[in-house]
């Protein structure tokens, strides 16, 4: 019995391990941020209320909800807003060649083989969309290959015909030929519908 095959979360370590470790210094940094904070105001609050002859002496509560309140509050607005940040940023490393990536497949299945597309260095798929490239351009050769050879079989099966039509011979072997010219024409049109975009 075959069982459920294990997940595995870290795929491609060289594009989420930085982004992960940009996550987590975010936060080793807010909580830095919140003890810094704590550490301030709190000796500020200690210092008021125990140095103050003026004032009276309040419960340990009392003088270090104010500080506790103020540090956490400041180191979390700052911690979420600077992930909130980040995400948008990472997100649209990796949603812009997404986008490309759908309009490349479209296009791909109308028969285009274009390769003008560009991708922006810092995307997080750029090195895929660098492969997507070379497969292109690899299918491009191929095909143009195709095209040539499919073109040179109809001149050739035209030029056959021409030939056996001087001679005298049955109407089926004539029909054979006419039928094997149509199927090399017809293979020819199809291979002409691929956009290969410039023949330099």
């Amino acid at each position: 019995m075959s069982g459920q095959p294990k997940r595995r979360y870290l795929i491609d370590i060289r594009t989420q391990v930085p982004f992960l470790f940009k996550i987590g210094s975010v936060w080793a940094g807010g909580i830095v941020l919140l003890c810094g904070l704590l550490y301030y105001l709190a000796d500020e609050q200690l210092g008021r209320s125990f140095y103050s002859i003026h004032q009276r002496l309040r419960n340990t509560w009392q003088i270090l909800l104010p500080a506790v309140l103020v540090s956490g509050g400041l180191s979390f607005l700052v911690t979420i807003g600077t992930t909130v940040f980040l995400a948008l940023r990472e997100s649209h490393r990796l949603g812009g060649p997404i986008f490309k990536f759908n309009k490349l497949f479209k296009e791909l299945e109308s028969g285009v083989l274009h390769t003008d597309f560009r991708f922006r260095t810092g995307d997080l798929l750029f090195d895929m969309g660098e492969n997507y490239r070379a497969a292109l351009l690899a299918n491009r050769e191929r095909i143009r290959a195709l095209r040539c050879a499919t073109e040179n079989a109809e001149n050739s099966v035209k030029e056959l015909e021409l030939i056996l039509l001087g001679h005298n011979l049955p109407a089926e072997e004539i029909e054979l030929v006419k039928d094997a010219l149509q199927k090399v024409a017809l293979l020819n049109e199809e291979i002409s519908r691929f956009d290969l975009g410039n023949e330099s």
